[in-house]
């Protein structure tokens, strides 16, 4: 059995479940993350939560990287290696700070000062690079890393004012670069029965749904050419309902998610592949599916979970191979 985790953090920003009451996590309520130590003990605290769920694989969105807001932290690397997790990689949508200059980044690890189009300049100034993006974390060995860049949909503009005939009475928003990272895992004997290879991806897609739908398509067909079985994780601002009607795969797992104080919706998913159907349109039984092309996966458990920190709360789903 394996055990899938998505957790947007918001930067760590501590939420609805800081103000819990617990004697562990009541004096985070409020805590001003911009401090280097509050963000390393709102971390460390997250961690220990994650660890009581003991999950194989993680996908992180929303992630900090070097942020002024969340205290400089690394957070993607920190939480690995609090868990113990062996593989991790951070992939930012964009570089540099969340007010400032962003900029799209040459290559999304942000792993060094070539990565970023300023990454010299930072560096010659002693200065480490800043983005934000998503992660994946997992305590099996990755035998190959793959980032899919999805793109970002239209700007709005939102009157704020008057007179009409004013530009200073509009505002005018740009929809953030979205990105996808993804491993093909090495699954040791044991933890996965039959499966030996599993790809799966870590994403954040638009708020606006038809560019959400638009790159999910996207992610899900770059994703579904890695080794399977596969599985797309994260925060797609989407309904299952919606995720549903493309016909791209199966959403796995149920439960409320956002906004953390009220869970009124599901937006983030778990998706795998497919069930093959007969000449009839239906679902194959177990053991024909079992029987042919790589092994695909059912949930046999489920739940979602209130973290210290975020706007959502945690979703995570047991799956094992059919057969």
């Amino acid at each position: 059995m394996i055990r899938v985790l998505s957790l947007n953090l918001q930067h760590g920003l501590p939420g609805a479940g800081a103000g819990d009451g617990s004697a562990s996590t009541g004096s985070l309520a409020g805590a001003d993350i911009s401090d280097p130590a509050t963000a390393r003990a709102v971390m460390r605290a997250t961690a220990e939560q994650i660890a009581e769920l003991a999950p194989d694989i993680i996908a992180l969105q929303e992630v900090d990287l070097g942020q002024a807001r969340s205290g400089r932290l690394h957070q993607a690397a920190f939480l690995a290696e609090e868990l113990g997790m062996p593989t991790c990689r951070f992939s930012a949508s964009y570089a540099g700070p969340v007010v400032g200059l962003r900029r799209r980044p040459l290559r999304t690890a942000l792993s060094s000062p070539t990565d970023d189009v300023l990454g010299l300049l930072r560096a010659a100034v002693g200065a480490g690079p800043i983005g934000y993006g998503n992660a994946l974390l997992s305590r099996f060995p990755v035998s190959g890393w793959h980032v899919k860049r999805l793109g970002r949909g239209a700007s709005s503009v939102e009157k704020r004012g008057e007179p009409a005939w004013d530009p200073r009475s509009y505002h005018v928003s740009t929809a953030s670069q979205r990105v996808m990272v993804a491993a093909t895992l090495e699954v040791p004997e044991g933890a996965g029965g039959p499966i030996r290879q599993l790809s799966v991806a870590s994403t954040h897609l638009a708020t606006r749904e038809s560019m959400a739908a638009r790159q999910l398509a996207a992610a899900w067909g770059a994703l579904a050419g890695l080794p399977g079985p596969h599985l797309l994780v994260g925060d797609y601002n989407l309904s299952a309902e919606q995720v549903d009607v493309l016909g791209l795969g199966r959403t796995v797992g149920e439960g409320l998610t956002f906004p953390a104080a009220d869970p009124k919706r599901r937006i983030d998913h778990v998706l795998t592949d497919l069930w093959p159907t007969g000449p009839d349109g239906l679902p194959l039984t177990d053991e024909a599916v079992a029987g042919g092309g790589s092994p695909l996966l059912r949930a046999v458990e489920w739940g979602t979970t209130s973290f210290i920190i975020s706007d959502h709360v945690g979703t995570w789903v047991d799956l094992e191979p059919v057969g």
